[in-house]
Order: C-alpha cells, then sequence, then structure tokens
C-alpha cells in the first residue's frame, strides 16, 4: 500500500501554525493581535475579547471583507451580540471562534478565492 502525503506550499498569509499566545503567518511567528486579509495583514489593537470595540472592528470593516472569522484564543468566546449585529449591519459575516478553527476556516476560505479575513486576538506580553 502506498501513502500520498501533499505539502502545502507555505504562502505568506497562510496561517500555518497556533500554539495559544501566537500564531505563525507564514513562515512568521507573531505574538501581538493582528489581522490578514487578501495577500496582506497588519497589527490590531485590542488583546481580547473586553477589549474589543466598535472601533476595532471598523479598522476590519474598512477593508471590505466578505467574512470576517475572529480567532478568540485557545477558547471559543463570543463576541458581545452589539459587536456582531455591527459587523452584520456592514454586511458583513461575522464568526467568532477558538484561534486555531480560525486558522483553519481562514486557510481553506481562502485557498478557494473568498474574500475572508482572520483577526486574532494574542494575549499583551
Amino acid at each position: 500500500m502506498s501513502g500520498l502525503i501533499w505539502h502545502q506550499p507555505e504562502l505568506p498569509t497562510s496561517i500555518t501554525a497556533v500554539d495559544g499566545a501566537r500564531v505563525r503567518l507564514g513562515g512568521t511567528w507573531l505574538d501581538t493581535s493582528f489581522w490578514a486579509f487578501g495577500g496582506r495583514h497588519g497589527l490590531w489593537s485590542p488583546s481580547s475579547i473586553t477589549e474589543l470595540d466598535e472601533g476595532a472592528l471598523d479598522v476590519l470593516i474598512q477593508l471590505e471583507p466578505d467574512v470576517i472569522l475572529l480567532g478568540t484564543g485557545i477558547r471559543h468566546q463570543l463576541a458581545p451580540p452589539a459587536l456582531h449585529a455591527h459587523v452584520m449591519s456592514a454586511g458583513i459575516g461575522f464568526e467568532a471562534m477558538s484561534s486555531d478553527a480560525a486558522a483553519r476556516t481562514y486557510n481553506v476560505l481562502s485557498g478557494e478565492g473568498r474574500a475572508v479575513l482572520a483577526a486574532f486576538l494574542l494575549p499583551r506580553q
């Protein structure tokens, strides 16, 4: 019996690892909150769900993705309903999930050519 091993090319904007306090974007470990979208990425101010507000989400909304995936850390945390509604009112889908789930979902959807933005809340060191 033969086995098939496939190694996806490591793209600069692929999420290649998550370890709780850090996320690896391409080959670079990031330990501060950031977003990735459309071949770009940037640092992002909130470091926890309690610091998330409309202003922080507006930074992401202005990039005009079809959907925003929010990586909330090791455990899934819900965003406050008012913030969820704020994003949805802009016509953008919004899903909060654990960071590893957000990374997997982002890689699949971006690999399909979808306009998906992943934002990761990473605790300040």
